[in-house]
């Protein structure tokens, strides 16, 4: 072989693997005879015994010193200006909050034996509940003085999910001319076939929620009397989360030429390996917040998946094992819809609907330009929104309303909370996350990251969890960026 191409592919062997993957961290206080220094060794020895099961979280990001903090990119904005005080606690409330979340899933997906080993007294309610005594002793001594909550700022950041070593290696400056001309390619071809009307007859499938069309009381008024805590952040109760995701919920059709076409739920078979139940229709739901010209505004996630997107023949790069797709609104401060978006679960085909109330920015910062649509002009109190999908690939064809009092015959779904993905049962006396420590599912990976790894993307066209969804293969974007709709967009009434 040649010596130089032998050195190549050696590089990009140990290279490929570089991505964020969730560390151990260890509390300053660790070894200590001290109350502190028994919290420390406590999350330093659950730690090791997560490391060694193999079932760390990679959603949220380890903060190096504080084992019992975790960061997301929307709680990390806020590190460079958050001011002592009530929204320094609150702030760290919402990062201790993250972890306690986090740790919940890790420690229920602990191998029994290993809960008994690491806590025999009363297994995995014992640990969790010294979680949160150990979290709250480490907090009350962390932050006493302005320096120590100045090296907490410093700490708090969110890793991007690009792999630099990868476009180093790949020669991306070269590289990525050539995959900036197939995403235009790609682009113009959805500007010609998307539309805000029903797509012409094809088999297709309905998806209707299981909600009421009479729901009390209105989004409207849920946020604009919602309470906000000292950051700005809106604070919903469970039955107002409940009201604004059952309002938004749209109609699913999907052209339905197989199994591969029916929304369905995620398992782990009895071999262990993921899958798709659609004998059990899911669309699993989740809350964001994002930052929009001085407002925190709320979104509302909705996720559904899909057995496969069946492979056209052996060499097509983009089909495979399981598929998926995320639908997300954007509320104004009145309740209303701002904005409309898709992207699938890999974080591919990335796809912005604005409303009337927004414009484009004439200078978007963004080295690959994002694919802005239309949202259909409608009154949101009058009509509920259908998303149209293409056979096989899952492609949004079109965006469009139908009345909200419109009976519509079609699957009745339900609504499972996004996080129970983070343990799901794997066998009779074990739970597992759906995603691996690298955020993929594994078995989804496709032929296509052969092609596209110089972008730094790990695994494109893979499915992967919330918060690790890289949208761009050009430059960098991710779809959980708290600032990535003001970087779009801006409302009609602004100068």
């Amino acid at each position: 072989m040649n010596p130089c191409l032998h050195i190549f592919i050696v590089a990009f062997i140990i290279l490929s693997g570089c991505t964020y993957l969730p560390q151990s961290v260890v509390s300053p206080y660790r070894g200590d005879d001290t109350p502190a220094g028994q919290c420390a060794d406590f999350f330093a020895a659950l730690d090791q015994a997560v490391k060694q099961a193999g079932i760390r979280d990679p959603g949220e990001f380890r903060l190096k010193n504080y084992p019992y903090l975790r960061a997301d990119r929307f709680l990390a904005s806020y590190s460079a200006e958050i001011a002592d005080g009530a929204a320094f606690d609150d702030w760290v409330k919402r990062l201790q909050l993250l972890d306690q979340k986090a740790r919940f899933f890790e420690i229920a997906n602990l191998p029994p034996k290993s809960v008994t080993n690491f806590y025999s007294e009363t297994g995995a309610t014992a640990i969790w509940e010294k979680v949160v005594q150990c979290g709250d002793i480490l907090k009350t001594i962390d932050f006493r003085d302005t320096d120590q909550r100045q090296k907490l700022r410093a700490n708090v950041r969110a890793f991007d999910d690009y792999i630099l070593s990868r476009r180093i290696l790949g020669l991306y400056p070269i590289t990525s001319m050539f995959v900036a001309s197939g995403i235009y390619r790609y682009q113009s071809e959805v500007r010609k076939s998307f539309s805000n009307q029903p797509p012409p007859d094809w088999q297709k499938i309905r998806y209707v929620p299981a909600v009421s069309n009479h729901l009390q009381p209105y989004p409207s008024d849920i946020l604009q009397t919602a309470g906000r805590d000292a950051i700005g952040l809106p604070e919903y109760s469970s039955n107002d989360q409940r009201v604004l995701f059952d309002y938004f919920a749209p109609f699913w059709e999907v052209q339905t030429e197989g199994d591969f076409d029916r929304i369905g739920a995620p398992f782990w078979t009895a071999d262990k390996n993921p899958g798709i139940d659609t004998n059990r229709t899911i669309c699993f739901r989740r809350f964001s917040f994002t930052r929009f010209r001085g407002e925190v505004l709320t979104q509302l996630n909705y996720v559904i998946w899909f057995p496969a997107r069946p492979k056209e023949h052996a060499l097509d790069i983009l089909g495979g094992f399981i598929d998926g797709l995320i639908y997300r609104v954007t509320l104004d401060r009145d309740g209303q819809p701002l904005l409309y978006e898709t992207v699938h679960n890999c974080g591919c085909y990335h796809k912005f609907y604005p409303t009337d109330r927004l414009q484009v920015l004439k200078n978007i910062d963004y080295a690959e330009r994002p694919l802005v649509l239309k949202a259909p002009s409608a009154d949101p109190d009058a009509v509920r929104m259908v998303i149209a999908l293409k056979t096989r690939t899952h492609y949004v064809k079109s965006l469009y309303p139908v009345p909200r009092e419109m009976q519509i015959a079609g699957v009745s779904y339900a609504f499972a909370d996004y996080d129970q993905l983070r343990s799901l049962k794997y066998s009779e006396h074990a739970h597992r996350s759906f995603f691996g420590e690298g955020s993929i599912v594994a078995g989804t990976e496709r032929l296509e990251r052969y092609l596209l790894w110089p972008t730094g993307v790990l695994s494109p066209g893979a499915m992967r969890q919330w918060g690790r969804h890289a949208v761009a293969f050009m430059g960098k974007r991710h779809f959980d960026d708290p600032n990535l709709m003001a970087k779009i967009f801006q409302r009609v009434d602004s100068p």
